[in-house]
């Protein structure tokens, strides 16, 4: 009677867990899973081209290795090619589900005469958290901003507005006779063309100083309103929000 030994199945490769935000390495083959139990995983699949400089050896340029990764969230998967780079370039990251991949290393590294086979090549890695994109404002829309959040412009000055804080705030409150009605100065960061400055602008009663305006490149930036109004009792700087227009 003949026997046949299927033998021992071979058992499940498990996927290297990861956390978001540190370097962590993949083998050829390999998968990782973050450990922020999103179910975002990443396979690092190959190296499709490897043009890297050789060490010892000078060159023009220095070469590139071009990582094949297949990633994966829920049922959605999509393979891409990394060029890795030294020094490295802003080429070596992409965005997927909520997730950026950055390729931080390639190894072994690459010798004149030494063939690196393709089992034993390993790269570094890391993951974040895509942050949410910036909000816009385009030019003669009311935009509202908190103090601390920052806008971007959506033309040609390319620029970006951040809300500071409120320096003072002299607004007669809600139910309260006074002499003067006041007025809320606040103070905003504007980026444009590398270079920053500080500006104050005002809401309200400004015939005892301030302003409601200002240049902003080729633009006139001009502060409306100022929520919330004014109470008796102190308002937190987080609770205020500052309406705005920008002009040609």
């Amino acid at each position: 009677m003949l026997t046949v030994s299927l033998g021992c199945p071979k058992p499940a490769v498990l996927p290297v867990k990861f956390n978001l935000d540190r370097p962590f390495a993949l083998q050829v083959g390999q998968t990782g899973e973050a450990s922020d139990g999103q179910g975002f995983m990443i396979k690092f699949e190959k190296i499709a081209a490897d043009s890297r400089c050789p060490g010892g050896v000078e060159c023009i340029t220095a070469g590139k290795a071009d990582v094949v990764l297949i990633l994966t969230k829920a049922t959605e998967s999509q393979t891409i090619s990394l060029p890795f780079t030294l020094p490295n370039g802003t080429s070596n990251v992409t965005d997927f589900k909520g997730h950026t991949v950055r390729v931080l290393g390639v190894s072994p590294m690459k010798f004149k005469d030494k063939e690196i086979k393709p089992a034993e090549y390993s790269i570094l890695l890391t993951v974040t958290e895509t942050p949410p994109p910036a909000p816009q404002v385009r030019i003669g829309e009311d935009f509202t901003i908190g103090v601390g959040e920052s806008i971007v412009t959506i033309d040609d000055l390319s620029g970006i507005i951040h809300f500071d804080s409120v320096v003072g705030d002299s607004r007669c409150p809600e139910g309260v006779q006074c002499i003067w009605a006041g007025r809320a100065d606040c103070v905003f960061s504007l980026t444009s063309g590398g270079r920053t400055q500080q500006v104050s602008l005002a809401t309200g009663d400004m015939s005892r100083g301030g302003q409601a305006e200002t240049k902003f490149g080729a633009y006139t930036l001009k502060i409306k309103a100022i929520e919330p109004p004014k109470k008796q009792t102190p308002i937190p700087q987080k609770d205020y929000k500052a309406t705005l227009v920008l002009t040609q």
